[in-house]
């Protein structure tokens, strides 16, 4: 470790938290596909006090506009899609990120290509913990 890069600090004691336990997961694998709105899936990972979602979009699909309480970063993996932030539109392409405060209105919508972004809310997204749990509960009763 360089002292001019202190990224990277010391390390020190710790215990694993027996609820919270270090984790390997697989998206195709071990994370449910939510649909949450026409055209549009989101597989969330969820952390005690963050989550990172991969947002999948449809061409020609509506994210509306809306709000909540988390602070939420996000970028464009793969195809572009016409972000709303604050009342400002772009279009967004691999590459770009956004970083939209806590209650910031904000949506998106495709076009002719799909897209998929990547988020982190921190803290979780509020609701998305009971989503994830009734997918896996309706998994259970289908089986």
């Amino acid at each position: 470790m360089s002292p001019e890069t202190p990224y990277f600090g010391p390390t020190y004691d710790y215990e694993i938290d027996p609820e919270f336990r270090p984790s390997y997961l697989n998206l195709k694998r071990d994370v449910p596909s939510l649909p949450v709105e026409p055209g549009i899936v989101v597989q969330p990972v969820l952390g005690n006090r963050m989550n990172i979602s991969f947002i999948y979009f449809e061409p020609h699909t509506v994210a509306p506009v809306h709000q909540h309480r988390e602070e939420q970063l996000g970028t464009v993996l793969e195809g572009s899609l016409e972000f709303e932030l604050a009342g400002e539109k772009r279009i967004l392409r691999p590459g770009d990120v956004y970083v939209i405060p806590p209650d910031v209105p904000h949506g998106a919508v495709t076009n002719q290509e799909s897209c998929i972004t990547l988020d982190v809310f921190s803290p979780p997204r509020q609701g998305l913990r009971a989503l994830v749990e009734r997918s896996s509960d309706q998994g259970k009763a289908e089986e």
